[in-house]
């Protein structure tokens, strides 16, 4: 790409291998120039740190100024309408409003090309693809938003996985063939350039324990022509490394794109190194979502349930009182017990005490206060205590309710303060 000389993020010199002198000296204008950032005006962003020029009449830079700031304003409004959302627990909200910022967002990529600052036509080609990732993302999320209702609370975040994981992987992927194949479909033309310099910029990373990295990138400064005009351009994508292989002066044949002779190919950008990461990285998550879609479509996610635990303070905003146990529904008690044990008659549901509990041979046995309940044998020992309240799931045996025997006979029960009922199934009255 073009070699902007005023953008001050990028170091020229004429040191194919670099000095530790120049190294702190670029170190430390980086981090000044990090600094200036804090106190900058936003609206001279572009042209104080990435050296774009403003074009047009004082007037026309004004008007984008102002829209500029307007274009902020936006951006405040939406990202503190997203935390309202979340805070008032209004999900559907804050998937809409998420979803149009992305589709937004990945639309004006496909437009333009650029993510923020970018020149090169690869960059471009393969901001394009991300922008129509996510744009197939937003749209397919906003239809599974508008048609939650048919879908059981698992098998929609389940659905949402399938999409994210299943665009990541085939953007991931289209952009590893795109790079892998760029010499052959955009950089096409083969021409001898001369290294008139070196061209770096400095990079910081952090890792997860705070420490921080210092990266410089490079690229030579190339001076050839082409069809008659002079160009003095860098490689597309600046590799990670301080020090070049090729010497001030020397003469090397470069690929550059015939329609836009200013770029350059860059070694980095069909490196076998980053291709096969980017591969196995779009064949996992394609698996991934792959994955997830079959054990949707085989129907297995319709007894799972979905459980979010919420800030107590946002709770107690709200007025709400939390409740972190899990639903049980009675798609999971037929999913579970019912289709499990093949239990076709009508079954209840109720709360009961404990009334005793006796060791045997085959481990303990507990009784229930309602005598109508068959006792239950606990092999584990996890029995609960006399006057412990438990959740239990039984079928009627009808013939036995006016005897007064034993006819509630439990097939699933659970601990009230870790699981909490959320079905239509209540005790059994009799006639």
């Amino acid at each position: 790409m073009f070699y902007n000389k005023d953008n001050p993020q990028w170091q020229f010199n004429e040191e194919q291998f670099l000095s530790r002198d120049e190294y702190y000296r670029m170190v430390g204008e980086y981090d000044e120039l990090c600094k200036s950032m804090l106190t900058a005006d936003v609206r001279d962003f572009g042209s104080k740190f990435y050296g774009v020029k403003e074009t047009g009449t004082p007037e026309q830079q004004e008007a984008k100024r102002k829209k500029a700031i307007f274009g902020i304003i936006c951006i405040i409004i939406v990202f503190a309408s997203l935390v309202v959302s979340l805070i008032l627990k209004q999900l559907v909200i804050f998937g809409y409003i998420a979803c149009a910022v992305f589709l937004i967002f990945g639309i004006s990529m496909i437009i333009s090309g650029k993510g923020d600052v970018v020149e090169s036509t690869s960059r471009a080609i393969i901001n394009r693809v991300i922008g129509a990732g996510m744009a197939l993302a937003s749209i397919a999320i906003l239809l599974l938003i508008v048609f939650r209702n048919s879908l059981a609370e698992a098998e929609f975040f389940l659905m949402l996985f399938v999409i994210v994981f299943g665009v990541s992987g085939l953007v991931l992927l289209v952009c590893s063939i795109m790079r892998a194949l760029s010499g052959k479909l955009i950089y096409t033309e083969e021409i001898n350039a001369t290294c008139s310099g070196y061209v770096r910029y400095v990079d910081r990373d952090s890792s997860e324990n705070g420490r921080s990295f210092v990266f410089i990138h490079a690229s030579p400064l190339f001076t050839y022509s082409y069809e008659g005009v002079q160009y003095e351009s860098v490689w597309d994508e600046f590799p990670a490394k301080e020090d070049l292989d090729i010497a001030l002066g020397q003469s090397v044949p470069v690929k550059i794109d015939p329609r836009h002779p200013e770029n350059v190919m860059s070694p980095a950008t069909a490196h076998p190194g980053s291709l096969v990461f980017m591969i196995v990285m779009s064949l996992l998550c394609v698996g991934v979502g792959v994955g997830l879609g079959i054990y949707l479509t085989t129907g297995a996610a319709k007894g799972m349930t979905v459980e979010t635990q919420w800030n107590p303070l946002i709770e107690e905003i709200n007025g709400e009182t939390g409740d972190s146990r899990t639903k049980v529904t009675d798609d999971q008690i037929k999913s579970l017990y019912l289709d499990k044990f093949n239990i076709t008659s009508e079954w209840y549901y109720e709360m009961v005490t404990v009334a005793t509990m006796n060791y045997t041979a085959d481990g303990q046995v507990i009784t229930f206060t309602d005598e109508a309940f068959n006792s239950i044998l606990y092999t584990d020992g996890t029995a609960p205590k006399p006057g412990t309240v438990m959740m239990i799931f039984y079928t009627v045996d009808e013939e036995y309710v006016e005897s007064g025997g034993i006819y509630k006979h439990s097939f699933a029960s659970g601990d009230p303060e870790k699981f909490v009922y959320v079905g239509s199934h209540g005790a059994y009255v009799a006639n």
